[in-house]
């Protein structure tokens, strides 16, 4: 898909929002797109209502989870509601929408915090009204405040690029390029791409900051290639970060002597790698990620018991398996409704 068929998408689920009831100030929420609601919602024969709100809709990534939500309401009967902030930094906006959630009469809330510590709280009142709250991508520290959690091991994902890297670059000199220092995702992710590569004989010469921006890790990049004439490959915490490095890396003509590793297998990155440019990644499975999340919500709501803490799986994807990851994504995203 390309470049431009990508934002008219994002485009179209942005316009799609509308005004909120008076929570904290007031929200802008992007509705799911058409279809979203289970096949019974016409004749008013759905079971119920699930609230799905994502750290954003402004990406691939959350387009996807939106997706898998999307699709298991329409399997099992219940009308989903995708609703987000504008971008993944507004924690208030997140906190209004939570609210308006309860005030509308959700039957149950799925829940990607951007900002835990900010959410925290929100969503414990949300939950105490006996509303069940499910947790997907990113834990609250708080676990009165949800039900049940789903989402990616980040350390395990992490771990498996490190071996992947290291399998298949003998004697790997590794820079790697994280989001925000303190995110505890990518602090985990991290970890684990350090611990996996160590342990089996790479290297790793430096860790660097880009704050999950593509244009810093451009910059980035750049400040690793010359303070490190050893370095053979780059593992980045996030695609964003890796497509930025791999143009650095490109523009200084070191494609032959550096790999570059992404993280999360957003569409953008299997492009990358289906082209030849970035040479795997540790994928997230985002419709996966959506649709469990309302599976588990159905659950509590069903009165059944449920884990506390529930593990999504992910993908190592190479050239190998990338054209089939990225089209079972796109199938997907129009089943839901998505027009990609």
């Amino acid at each position: 898909m390309t470049n431009k068929k990508r934002m008219a998408a994002m485009l179209l689920a942005g316009a799609m929002t509308v005004g909120t009831m008076a929570g904290c100030g007031g929200s802008n929420n992007a509705e799911a797109p058409a279809g979203s609601a289970a096949g019974s919602a016409a004749s008013g024969e759905t079971k119920g209502s699930i609230t799905v709100i994502t750290m954003a809709l402004n990406s691939d990534f959350w387009h996807e989870v939106q997706a898998g939500a999307i699709l298991a309401g329409q399997e099992l009967g219940y009308e989903i509601n995708v609703i987000g902030p504008n971008d993944e930094s507004n924690a208030q906006e997140q906190c209004n929408q939570i609210m308006d959630a309860v005030a509308s009469g959700a039957d149950a809330i799925v829940l990607a915090a951007n900002n835990p510590d900010t959410v925290v709280s929100t969503a414990a009142e949300a939950h105490a009204t006996g509303i069940p709250l499910i947790e997907i991508a990113q834990e609250i520290p708080d676990e009165d405040a949800y039900d049940a959690y789903y989402g990616t091991n980040n350390y395990n994902a992490g771990s498996g690029l490190g071996e992947f890297i290291t399998e298949n670059q003998e004697d790997a000199h590794i820079g790697i390029i994280r989001g925000l220092v303190g995110a505890v995702n990518h602090d985990l992710r991290c970890d684990g791409i350090t611990d996996a590569a160590e342990e089996n004989g790479g290297t790793i010469v430096d860790i660097q900051p880009a704050d999950s921006d593509r244009a810093k890790a451009v910059t980035v990049a750049e400040n690793l290639m010359q303070a490190n004439p050893e370095l053979t490959a780059i593992a980045a915490t996030s695609d964003d970060m890796a497509l930025g490095a791999y143009e650095a890396v490109k523009a200084a003509g070191k494609t032959d002597e550096i790999k570059v590793y992404g993280f999360d297998a957003s569409l953008g990155g299997l492009e990358s790698i289906m082209a030849g440019e970035l040479t795997a990644d540790a994928g997230q499975l985002p419709i996966e990620m959506g649709r469990g999340g309302v599976e588990l919500a159905v659950k509590v709501l069903n009165g059944e018991e449920v884990e506390k803490e529930n593990e999504c799986p992910y993908e190592m994807v190479s050239i190998e398996n990338a054209q089939q990851v990225y089209d079972d994504s796109i199938q997907s995203l129009k089943d839901a409704g998505f027009d990609y």
